[in-house]
Formats: C-alpha cells, sequence, structure tokens
C-alpha cells in the first residue's frame, strides 16, 4: 500500500478504529474481536488498529480494509512496549499489515536499536510507518527519521508528557503545525466534537478504541461516583469577605453543625481557625467555598482583590494544609454546583449569581462546571455598568452597607438587572439562581420575582452547601 492509497481511504473515512480489549477482560479473544470489527466496517470504516500476532492472524485474513498493526511487547531495561524491535516488526509484516505502528520516542529500545534503522528496516518491505508519538519533539523526530504517518498514541502516556482529561488537543493542533507527514490523532477521544476538531485542526484521520469496542474502560468511565454513606462526616469551609464559617454535613447533604468568626486579615489565622474546626469536628475530609480564583487541580487562590480578600492570594487549600482529604472551588463555581446537584436544576443550564461582601459567578452546564484551565469563573463582577462602574461596585455589600439609603438600593436592584442581562446573553441559562446576603436582602425579593429569577434554596447558608456538594460530589474538571 501506498501513502497516497491509504490516504484516499482517509478521505471516505477518517475514523480509524482500534480493535483491542483490556487486559483480562472477557472480550479478549479474536474471534470477539473479529464481530467487532465487522460491526464497525458496516457502517464505512475503512481502516483498523488491531494488536497481536494471534488477533491479526484471525481477523486480518476476514476483513477488507487496510491494517495498523502492532505489538505490545516488554521487555527488560526498556521503557518502549509499542512494537520495540525490528523482529517485531517482521512478524506484523509477515501477517500482511500495511502500516506498522511502534514507539517513535527517543528512548533507549531493545538492544540499543536505531528509531531511523527500524523506520528504514519497515521500508525496505514494502511498508508504511506509523511513529506513536508523545510530544512536539517526538513528532519532529519521527518525521525527520522517515516516518510515513506520525500518531498521537503516547501523549499522556510517558513520563516526559502530561495526560489531559481527554485528548490533548493543543499538543495535535501543535503537531499538525509542525510537520508536512499526514498526522493521525488518537489518544482518549470519546465525543463526536473532539474528533470533529481533531480534523478541523489538520488530523487526516482519528484512532477511536476503547470509546467504541472496550465496554470495561466504558464501563469505568460512565460509572457515577459512589454515594456517601449517610452516617459519614464532612465538613464544609465558606470563606467570603466578611465571615468564615464552617459546617459539618452528613453523607446524604444533611446539615449538621455550623460555625462561624469574621475573617482574619492574615492567611495564618484563617487556616489556623479552619484547622482548629476540622480537628474538633473530626470529619473525613472537607470542601471549600472560597472568594478568589482557585486551581481546582491544586487548591491555590491564583487570585483573589486584596480589598475583598486581603492576605488571600496563593493560599493553598488542599490536604497538605488542612489535613484531610480536599476538594477547593471559588465561591460561585461551589454555589452553581450545589445548585446544580439539586432536583429542580440537575440537568439543566444553571447560572449563580451570589452577590455579598463582593459578587461571585457560576455556571454548569452538563453537569460539568464551566471554568477557564486555572479554575476562574464567569466575570460578570466586572463587568461595566453603564455608568462605567462595575456590577460588583454598585452592588456587592462591601460598597454599599455603609450607605443603605433607598437610592444605593435601588443602584443595586438596577445593577441586578443588569448582571441578569449580561448572564442571560452571554450564557442562556435555564435558570439564574440568586445567592448572597445581599442578593436575598428583603428589599431585593420584588426584583427577583420581576426578573424572574430564583432565590437559592439554601438561603444564605449557599456557599457552605456548595462547600459541602464539592466535596460529596466532586465535579469533574477537564
Amino acid at each position: 500500500m501506498t501513502i497516497n492509497s491509504l490516504l484516499a481511504r482517509f478521505r471516505e473515512c477518517p475514523l480509524v478504529v482500534s480493535v483491542q480489549a483490556s487486559e483480562y477482560s472477557p472480550l479478549d479473544h479474536s474471534d470477539v474481536l473479529l464481530r467487532m470489527a465487522r460491526a464497525s466496517l458496516k457502517q464505512g470504516v475503512r481502516v483498523l488498529r488491531l494488536e497481536g500476532v494471534k488477533n491479526l492472524r484471525v481477523i486480518r485474513p476476514e476483513v477488507k480494509c487496510a491494517t495498523i498493526g502492532l505489538l505490545k511487547r516488554t521487555y527488560p531495561g526498556s521503557e518502549v512496549y509499542i512494537t520495540p524491535t525490528a523482529q517485531d516488526a517482521d512478524s506484523l509484516i509477515d501477517l500482511g499489515v500495511e502500516i506498522v505502528a511502534l514507539d517513535a520516542t527517543p528512548r533507549p529500545r531493545p538492544g540499543n536499536d536505531d528509531f531511523p534503522a527500524l523506520v528504514a528496516h519497515i521500508h525496505r518491505r514494502k511498508t508504511l510507518v506509523m511513529a506513536d508519538c508523545d510530544s512536539l519533539e517526538t513528532a519532529i523526530y519521527a518525521a525527520a527519521a522517515g516516518a510515513d504517518i506520525i500518531g498521537t498514541t503516547l501523549a499522556g502516556y510517558t513520563a516526559e508528557s502530561t495526560k489531559t482529561n481527554g485528548p490533548d488537543l493543543e499538543l495535535l493542533r501543535a503537531i499538525c503545525a509542525a510537520v508536512s507527514v499526514p498526522v493521525i490523532a488518537e489518544g482518549r477521544f470519546s465525543q463526536k466534537w473532539e474528533i470533529e476538531a481533531a480534523l478541523r485542526m489538520g488530523a487526516t484521520a482519528v484512532v477511536v478504541g476503547g470509546a467504541i469496542n472496550d465496554p470495561v474502560k466504558q464501563t469505568r468511565a460512565l460509572m457515577p461516583n459512589k454515594p456517601a454513606n449517610a452516617n459519614d462526616r464532612v465538613g464544609a469551609i465558606d470563606i467570603g469577605g466578611t465571615n468564615l464559617r464552617f459546617a459539618v454535613f452528613s453523607g446524604d447533604w444533611q446539615l449538621i453543625s455550623r460555625e462561624g468568626a469574621p475573617n482574619p486579615e492574615s492567611r495564618k489565622d484563617r487556616l489556623d481557625w479552619i484547622r482548629h474546626q476540622i480537628a474538633e469536628s473530626g470529619v473525613s475530609r472537607v470542601g471549600v467555598s472560597t472568594g478568589g480564583v482557585v486551581n481546582p487541580k491544586t487548591g491555590e487562590v491564583v487570585r483573589a482583590k486584596a480589598h475583598l480578600m486581603p492576605d488571600h492570594q496563593h493560599i493553598f487549600f488542599n490536604e497538605q494544609e488542612l489535613r484531610v482529604p480536599t476538594v477547593a472551588w471559588g465561591d460561585g463555581h461551589a454555589t452553581a454546583w450545589a445548585h446544580a446537584n439539586l432536583a429542580k436544576y440537575a440537568g439543566s443550564r444553571v447560572a449563580t449569581l451570589a452577590i455579598g461582601t463582593g459578587v461571585g459567578c457560576g455556571f454548569v452546564q452538563n453537569h460539568q462546571i464551566w471554568c477557564s484551565p486555572d479554575g476562574d469563573y464567569p466575570r460578570i463582577n466586572d463587568l461595566p455598568s453603564p455608568t462605567g462602574e462595575s456590577y460588583e461596585k454598585r452592588m456587592g455589600g462591601k460598597f454599599i452597607s455603609q450607605d443603605l439609603s433607598e437610592e444605593t438600593k435601588e443602584i443595586a436592584r438596577e445593577s441586578l438587572r443588569g448582571a441578569v442581562s449580561a448572564l442571560q446573553g452571554l450564557y442562556f441559562p435555564d435558570h439564574i439562581v440568586i445567592a448572597g446576603s445581599v442578593g436575598l436582602s428583603p428589599w431585593m425579593a420584588p426584583e427577583l420575582e420581576a426578573l424572574n429569577v430564583d432565590p437559592s434554596p439554601f438561603g444564605t447558608d449557599a456557599g457552605l452547601y456548595g462547600a459541602a456538594a464539592v466535596a460529596l460530589f466532586p465535579p469533574a474538571f477537564r
């Protein structure tokens, strides 16, 4: 097969199906894999990716398609796992595969085989080479070595690469821009939009395996979080610009007790108070809802406004600091997540405006918090109102509490109207929920009704329920 004839097949169908089974899976049988291969071929697939001599010997003669073949082999002293040696490549070629897939990383190979020499050996046998890569550097190296196709197969599976939740689309984008040979996207593709995006980036084809043919992986991926035991006790920490609160919740999300104190000026005093509450309560884990932008992967407050949250930027809320397993999110995100886990809002597009000392915002769609890679939130608070001042400065408690005249209240209500309009125009939510001490003030209630937005069912405890929710039902973070 020539590269041009292979590309013609990809033009007919750019989806490549990897037909493999997890180790020890009941489906790890050549006849079963053959049936799965036929099922995909009936839908128009023109290229399969197959592993193992035994499987190829059964499947290859029975299918009329091009085959990318590989062997997974472990050799002492080498981390190279996919078709490590020339002998392994020969085994595949002898079985009739049109393309040999092999690890292209510069890691030591068994017997100190040289990758460019291995590519040349496969070419001498009139077979194409797919280089399974883990990084941009590996892709450039493999293309220079003569590989016919570059694949992103190993992205996230070597010590030199970082595993992303889902396919590493940024790596794919970089590789497509850097090499002139065809690129096949592979690795953790499970959604149609991911495949379409990969093709728009310049990928020639996309390999999908587990999402189609591996019920072990699919069962694992779709398994819901195990519900907490009702007798479990989790801690909830709500950190606002004015108050610091701690509550104990049962495993079925019932509030048991709460404590509160003014938020200290010093982060040391803040953390000391939180640690004391955790130790006294005996909770097994905690959730944190705090002002500022929190990176949920690390628990670091990466950005915070000093006039609202003094000595708060770069504070960490994680197990190392709090001495129990910890999940931390910004307060707008956490409060929105709490609402998204109520029966009324579950599965819908729900936005939350938390109007207290400052103004927080969160948005949940498809039961996932929408945020930036480092946890930033929808910045409704910083949008300019018609006067030029931000909505936060016109309705946040820090700015209006010293003068709650009727004029100030009307300015806050007018600002709420503008903030709600912005939310509706930007995110098209099915529901908007208002939380926070200012948002739930009695003088604001008629405005909520007029705007057809909901006061939080959690009342002024929405921040605590949000902190408990992220601990009890940890949100997925992409």
